[in-house]
């Protein structure tokens, strides 16, 4: 118990110091519903009586210490029960090291975003029926045991099952008998179960039902990482097995053993933090947490911090300044490479999805924020408690109020969202509230006649009609300059000028100062215009120091347009 307190605070540490946000950003792709036919469909497939206890633990995750200690603890548990395990059966006693390197395994997994929880529910499950087998002595009762467990382990959890066999197997012959062949039975059993899912149209391959890859998101193909917990835990078995023939009788030995398997692990999980952990989207986990709960400056003094060369990090960034007023005003303050740094697009991702969703509702383009919202959800299994919110938020917007009330519906049944969810019902099927609301009646304000879910014209031109439709919605005819700034557009960008300089969507006096670099560079130098816009003495200043040295002062809108390709 000891060994399990110890490895549970070293978990807590090192996972609060790789990826502190890990486990809150799995917490916003599904959650825990309680009501009756979520729990019944669930459980009618193939494991899923683990996914729905998974769910069940995923939902505390919104908090990030939570999801840490949660995890820590379940793995700690793991692995005193597999030592449990190993010690009952084998005689050994030097276990328990052993067993650190599935765990150290399965730490690892947890940081890809398209592993399912369940699969470590599922080991949870598997090893608590292993350790009830070791509790039958006949030979009879234990091959009836493992039989009837391999089944119901099946339809709980899924593809461990046939781990469960194999592991069955191995322990049954590390007692050299013949009879021991019986054991076949149970992995056999497995396969035969899998294959008839694939036949009843629960599962498209075999090896979805057989394998780790079960535990994995569909259409996603996963890499080593999903097998290797697996492929280690054999490998402890079948060891345990050979090291149990050759006892180490001096207590020197074994300390040196024990030192050996420790040093190994570590040395595993340094290689595999290396290989699995992209430090690079941890961060972007952080950034999206902030982003999840509107936490603007948190954003832009993380971003201050650390270099911003990624595009993810751009995107959160200015979505946090277009918030507070200040994109167009430090736009290129930071590395900037095209349109891309507003927004990124093309990936087929509902990670992405859910960052597009949050950016066009910053710009107020409603009909893309719901679309991205939709796709999003569809696209993690309809549960994302994330992109459920979106989905109220808009269609209360719209005045969709019989499909906003469905959602609704959805969130009044969780733990998290319940408050947030009921406190929403008062703009059903009243448009007052909603257009007194601070939120939702800006962002209704911002839908324009012709709602255009493709952008099929531009998202330019689909934001012009956000501007005329709402000139008090300020992000958006930032992100519109901004856009063609950085698209290098800039005969675009002084049509927009002359559309709506003057108008309450940008009234006279004091332009951003990205715009008002954009005003000399299209003015060459005509004094009627450059008075016209209000360009400030320190903007002439900083222009007249880059033409003297172009090099010298980077953040502006003049150097990108000449250096940046």
């Amino acid at each position: 118990m000891a060994a399990g307190v110890v490895l549970f605070a070293l978990l807590v540490w090192l996972t609060a110091t790789t990826g502190r946000f890990n486990f809150s950003y799995l917490e916003q792709w599904g959650t825990f519903v309680y009501q009756r036919d979520y729990m019944v469909r669930a459980v009618a497939v193939p494991g899923g009586c683990a996914r729905l206890a998974s769910a069940f633990l995923v939902q505390f995750f919104g908090r990030p210490l939570a999801g840490i200690g949660i995890t820590a603890a379940l793995l700690a548990v793991i692995a005193l029960l597999m030592n449990s395990v190993l010690r009952r059966w084998s005689g050994g006693r030097i276990t328990f090291p052993l067993t650190l390197f599935p765990v150290a395994a399965f730490w690892l997994l947890h940081f890809d975003v398209w592993y399912r929880y369940q699969g470590t529910v599922a080991f949870l499950f598997m090893l608590l029926l292993l350790r009830l087998h070791l509790s039958f002595k006949r030979f009879l009762y234990k091959i009836i045991y493992a039989s009837a467990s391999t089944m119901v382990l099946f339809i709980v959890a899924g593809p461990v099952a046939f781990l469960y066999g194999c592991l069955l197997l191995v322990m049954e012959l590390y007692y050299l008998k013949p009879r021991s062949l019986c054991f076949l039975l149970p992995p056999l059993l497995a396969l035969g179960l899998a294959w008839c899912s694939v036949r009843t149209g629960y599962a498209g391959e075999v090896k979805e039902m057989l394998l780790p890859r079960g535990y994995y998101m569909p259409r996603m193909e996963p890499g080593f990482s999903v097998y290797l917990p697996w492929l280690l835990t054999v490998a402890v078995f079948v060891l345990t097995a050979l090291c149990a023939r050759f006892r180490l009788k001096r207590v020197w030995m074994k300390a040196a053993v024990a030192v050996a398997l420790v040093a190994g692990v570590v040395k595993f999980t340094a290689w595999g933090m290396g290989h699995d952990v992209d430090h690079k989207y941890e961060t972007f986990k952080e950034l999206n947490y902030y982003m999840y709960h509107n936490e603007w400056g948190k954003i832009v003094d993380k971003c201050g911090a650390m270099p911003m060369n990624n595009l993810l990090y751009q995107n959160c960034l200015n979505v946090a300044l277009a918030e507070r007023g200040a994109l167009a005003d430090v736009l290129f303050h930071e590395p900037c490479h095209d349109r891309r740094s507003l927004y990124v697009e093309g990936e087929k991702d509902p990670h992405i999805y859910a960052l597009l969703s949050d950016i066009y509702f910053s710009m107020g383009h409603i009909a893309l924020a719901q679309r991205y919202a939709f796709e999003g959800n569809e696209g993690v299994d309809n549960f994302s408690p994330r992109m459920l919110r979106r989905l109220v938020e808009t269609n209360l917007a719209y005045g969709n109020y019989a499909t906003a009330a469905k959602y609704i519906t959805v969130l009044e049944h969780t733990l998290y969202y319940k408050a947030w969810a009921e406190s929403r019902r008062r703009f059903l099927w009243n448009d007052k509230a909603v257009e007194e609301d601070a939120l939702l009646g800006m962002k209704r304000k911002c839908i324009f006649p012709d709602n255009r879910f493709a952008a099929l014209k531009g998202l330019d031109d689909d934001l012009k009609q956000v501007i005329l439709q709402n000139p008090a919605h300020k992000a958006t005819i930032q992100y519109l300059g901004s856009l063609y700034l950085l698209s290098k557009d800039v005969v675009r960008f002084k049509e927009m000028l002359e559309l709506f300089y003057g108008t309450p969507a940008l009234p006279e006096g004091k332009l951003p100062a990205s715009f008002q670099e954009g005003v000399l560079v299209f003015s060459g130098g005509n004094q009627e215009v450059l008075a016209r816009y209000h360009i400030e003495p320190s903007t002439f200043a900083r222009f007249s120091s880059f033409v003297k040295q172009p090099k010298a002062e980077r953040q502006n809108l003049w150097y990108f347009l000449r250096y940046v390709q």
